[in-house]
């Protein structure tokens, strides 16, 4: 009996690490990568929320190239769960975004975040100069043109100030 229960662990692990790498649909022309550049996940004790894996076609990763971000979801979150998560995170890596701001942020990312659930996959991809574009499941959810969003949205995981340094660094393959 242990030993099944190890081998569906197993595979489950590994069907887990094969849809993180598979490249999402959503890049289209924007990002012709076929591998990740960096990927990780963010576990809280055994359990994990979600894999991210991070798309460039840059050698190294800049806010300055297109880029794109998919979190493949393992647990179910609302949008509401979601949006409160995010917009306290941009408020910790970017201490300066004002509370008014992050209240406009918040609006826009309800339109982007659908609920999740096991197996759903929402990715940003930011392109320099027009804004970030949001996907849920391959299907565009919003997009927010204003320039100063990205930094602090994604800096939610890239950023040194992050609250997950260890995913941070399995994205950019800093270890």
């Amino acid at each position: 009996m242990r030993r099944a229960m190890l081998a569906a662990a197993v595979l489950l692990s590994l069907s887990a690490a094969a849809v993180a790498m598979t490249r999402p649909q959503e890049l289209g022309g924007s990002i012709d990568a076929t591998q990740p550049y960096g990927r990780g996940s963010l576990t809280w004790l055994v359990f994990t929320a979600y894999e991210a894996t991070l798309w460039t076609d840059a050698t190294s990763w800049s806010m300055n190239a297109p880029f794109a971000l998919t979190l493949t979801y393992r647990m179910s979150f609302t949008t509401e769960e979601l949006v409160e998560r995010t917009v306290d995170e941009m408020a910790k890596v970017s201490p300066t975004t004002l509370k008014a701001t992050l209240g406009q942020y918040a609006a826009a990312l309800r339109r982007a975040f659908p609920n999740v659930k096991d197996g759903d996959r929402i990715t940003a991809l930011h392109l320099p100069g027009s804004g970030v574009r949001f996907f849920h499941n391959g299907v565009k959810t919003a997009a927010i043109a204003d320039p100063a969003f990205a930094e602090p949205f994604f800096g939610i995981w890239l950023s040194p100030k992050t609250s997950e340094p260890r995913l941070r660094a399995a994205l950019l393959r800093l270890r």
